[in-house]
């Protein structure tokens, strides 16, 4: 068979029990139920099995599932590792550098706990434009971004869509640092620094992942939308993961990347090809055919398109 189900997550931890309990994520005792579902449907593969098929052509075993986790949080380790480990089934995840190795946090989950710490969406956009004026913003400006970027995805308001596209992009990189900062110390009263350091996987803990039997591949350094950066910032970013996944014992001939917001072009393509990556995983939806799809643009299902 040439299909693949790629099934991919994000947070993945008791969310109710948290002190975050709006963050989207997976429940823990949800994520068990999808692998029963998963284990009772589904043919699991590893990492390794999907290299195989793309570069030596061979066939997989009918209703393959192949479970990738993104963005590199400690929540793969607490809650991800000891299930998968107990039920004998390869995960494959992948950690953007920075956050690991400098305990930097990213605008992407910066957003994410602002949006989940903000009890009225219409004051939090308020307070962002009243921050993005005092920066020099003018009112006309912001209008165009609201047409621009307010349309709901397939799964937020268009009002989050907008907070999230005008903190992770579309301002001016000094702006929306500063702005984000801001908005992070008002509704969750403590500093991005501070919060990193349990956010996310450390290095001892991807080695662990590695030695575990997980797969380990790349999702950029600064997990950066790269179809919006030139050849030499892309280079920069494909390189340093693969020195990074050196250092932890990762695979670096015939590697898997995972694009940082789903996001590249075709000059991303040519980087990889030249660094022999073997499969490039998107954010498209839809189930992975490897007779279909270019072998570094395989589309992958959300966790919340199978039951839970």
């Amino acid at each position: 068979m040439s299909t693949i189900n790629i099934v991919m997550y994000h947070y993945v931890r008791p969310i109710k029990e948290s002190a975050f309990p709006n963050i989207k994520g997976l429940e823990l005792e949800g994520f068990k139920r999808q692998l029963d579902f998963l284990s009772s449907k589904y043919c699991f593969i590893t990492a390794e099995d999907v290299i195989d098929a793309v570069t030596n052509d061979i066939e997989l075993p009918k209703d393959s599932c192949w479970l990738t986790f993104d963005d590199g949080y400690k929540d793969h380790f607490l809650y991800v590792l000891p299930e998968l480990s107990k039920r004998k089934i390869q995960g494959s995840f992948f950690p953007p550098v920075k956050p690991v190795t400098e305990r930097i946090m990213l605008d992407v989950n910066s957003i994410h706990y602002i949006l989940a710490s903000a009890t009225n969406i219409i004051e939090l956009i308020e307070i962002l434009n009243t921050e993005c004026r005092n920066l020099g913003i003018t009112d006309d400006e912001l209008h165009r971004l609201w047409l621009e970027y307010a349309v709901a995805s397939r799964y937020d308001t268009k009002e989050v869509i907008y907070v999230k596209r005008i903190l992770q992009h579309a301002l001016p990189e000094p702006i929306r640092n500063e702005v984000t900062s801001k908005l992070f110390n008002k509704y969750l009263g403590v500093s991005q620094a501070d919060f990193a350091e349990n956010l996310y996987l450390s290095e001892l803990d991807v080695k662990e992942l590695v030695s575990s039997g997980m797969y380990v591949g790349s999702h950029g350094y600064r997990h950066l939308w790269l179809n919006k950066e030139d050849e030499v910032n892309q280079k920069f970013e494909i390189d340093k993961s693969l020195s990074f996944l050196s250092a932890v014992g990762a695979r670096t001939e015939d590697w898997i990347m995972c694009y940082p917001y789903g996001a590249y072009n075709e000059v991303t393509l040519d980087v990889l090809e030249e660094s022999k990556c073997a499969v490039g995983l998107t954010t498209g939806v839809a189930m992975a055919d490897l007779n279909l799809h270019h072998r570094l643009k395989m589309p992958r299902f959300d966790t919340n398109d199978f039951p839970q």
